[in-house]
């Protein structure tokens, strides 16, 4: 219980119940129910276990809108699946070979999204979902895979990075028919994690050798921001470039991670854990309500999918003196 002093000449509401929305944050009441002062606060977020996909995999691509929208599709094994919060359902497969459905870049949503790249020998392949079916749109420029598995941008407007072979500084992007050519990363890698729009977007960690690395987009070029606390690559990450999560990964492999860690735009801060420690799963969503789905967990791939939510706010019982 805190206690709060030298309050006076502030005027104290009184309310027969507690509020039930985030108007409350930051504001004392007294509830005369209970007949203690109340203050709302920030809550925290948690991972929560959601329901296990059909089919296990890993190296996988992933988009998502939020926890209980998501669109999981290729990886070790052939088929796509979306999932709406109670059921993961299998949908329409892609169209390209088993090799290229491996490690390729996602944009968009859970019902319009991009599948570019994959596989290893490199592919140039892309495929757009509409929400039904998948059709082979323009091919990226450069061919290459195991680059960000989580999403940057719109179908309309996406944005791909780095990669495999060697260490990609080479980033694309897309304008709802054709892929350009757009500024380079400062740092080459593969095995990072993107999040945002195709002006405001992160890639963050990846290997080898940049594990903590976080570089911001702009639309004209990226810049270098604050290091993750714990580098590591093959990491999914979700959000804006102001309110952004990033978790799951790997570092030193085979070592799988349970991390997570929350950006405010300046600086990353570790919360809480995933329960299933895992690389190169699928996921997605906003820095309140993510979703991680299927990995390796370092003996077997894994079909687990964990849910991300931010409380609205919690309230906390003061002393006032």
């Amino acid at each position: 219980m805190a206690t709060y002093k030298g309050i006076q000449g502030f005027s104290v509401k009184t309310l027969a119940s507690d509020p039930s929305d985030s108007s409350a944050i930051g504001q004392l009441w007294y509830n005369s129910t209970s007949g203690k002062f109340k203050i709302g606060i920030e809550g925290a977020g948690a991972w929560a276990s959601g329901v296990t996909m059909n089919t296990a995999r890993y190296y996988c691509a992933g988009t998502a809108t939020s926890s209980t929208s998501a669109l999981i599709a290729g990886g070790d094994v052939q088929n796509t699946e979306q999932y709406n919060g109670s059921a993961w359902t299998e949908v329409a497969d892609m169209a390209a070979p088993a090799a290229v459905e491996y490690a390729r870049m996602p944009v968009g949503t859970a019902t319009a999204a991009l599948m570019a790249g994959g596989g290893s020998p490199y592919s140039q392949t892309v495929e757009q979902w509409n929400g039904s079916t998948w059709t082979e749109v323009n091919d990226i420029n450069t061919g290459r895979a195991f680059n960000n598995n989580s999403p940057m941008g719109t179908v309309t407007a996406g944005l791909i990075a780095g990669g495999l072979p060697g260490t990609q500084v080479v980033s694309e992007e897309y304008d709802g028919t054709s892929w350009a050519e757009g500024f380079d990363l400062n740092t080459g890698r593969g095995y990072l994690a993107g999040l945002g729009t195709q002006t405001a977007a992160l890639a963050v960690g990846g290997m080898p050798g940049s594990e903590g690395e976080t570089e911001l987009y702009n639309g004209t070029c990226w810049s270098e921001e604050s290091d993750l606390n714990t580098g590591r690559g093959a990491a999914t990450a979700s959000g804006t470039t102001t309110n952004a999560l990033f978790y799951a990964g790997s570092h030193p492999a085979p070592t799988m991670k349970a991390l997570t860690e929350a950006y405010d735009g300046t600086t990353w801060t570790e919360v809480s854990d995933l329960t299933t420690a895992r690389n190169r799963g699928g996921g997605g969503g906003t820095g309140a309500s993510a979703i991680m789905a299927a990995g390796h967990t370092g003996s077997s791939d894994t079909g687990a999918t964990e849910e991300w939510t931010n409380p609205v706010y919690t309230t906390k019982t003061v002393t006032v003196s």
